[in-house]
């Protein structure tokens, strides 16, 4: 698979996302799809599935976008770790988060270090725009990344993206 996919992938997720703006940036949605594909890269995650997944990873929860689509597209490999990271639960937000936990905890492992590139975009974002929320969010986040390292093992817990993403997730102290 060449970069091709990639290409597509992000063309598909910058026109789905067209009319998104970053909540507290007002910057394009898509600033953030391409952060967390340099995140993976910067963590040397090169493969072209994974990248193109991580391009599409918030179509399907954002967007009118299925799955099914995502199939005939981009095929099932990459529609598969879009549906890992798609937050579809319902439930009050502890049930979601509890369940996201569960989802993402048996995830294959492209999909987990996507979600650890996107935990750390989104924790710095929050961080220095909503401190109050952060804790919230890293919170949630941090509960996460155990459940996954819990399931996964140690090897996992060594990856050093999994390592900044805990760090990224690190719930800000009160005096800060």
């Amino acid at each position: 698979m060449s970069t091709d996919i990639m290409t597509r992938a992000l063309q598909f997720a910058t026109a789905r996302h067209a009319q998104q703006r970053r909540k507290y940036t007002d910057l394009p949605y898509v600033t953030h799809l391409e952060a967390v594909v340099a995140i993976l890269r910067d963590h040397d995650i090169n493969d072209p599935t994974t990248l193109a997944a991580a391009y599409l990873h918030d179509v399907v929860e954002d967007t009118q976008t299925t799955i099914q689509e995502l199939i005939l597209m981009f095929g099932e490999s990459v529609a598969e770790l879009v549906y890992w990271l798609s937050d579809l639960e319902k439930g009050n937000r502890a049930t979601r988060v509890l369940q996201s936990c569960w989802r993402l905890s048996r995830a294959p492992m492209p999909a987990k270090v996507i979600k650890c590139a996107d935990i750390m975009d989104n924790s710095s974002t929050i961080a220095e725009y909503d401190p109050k929320f952060a804790v919230t969010f890293n919170r949630e986040k941090s509960a996460t990344l155990q459940m996954m390292a819990a399931v996964e093992g140690p090897e996992f817990a060594d990856l050093r993206i999994f390592r900044k993403a805990v760090a990224a997730s690190t719930v800000p102290s009160e005096g800060r």
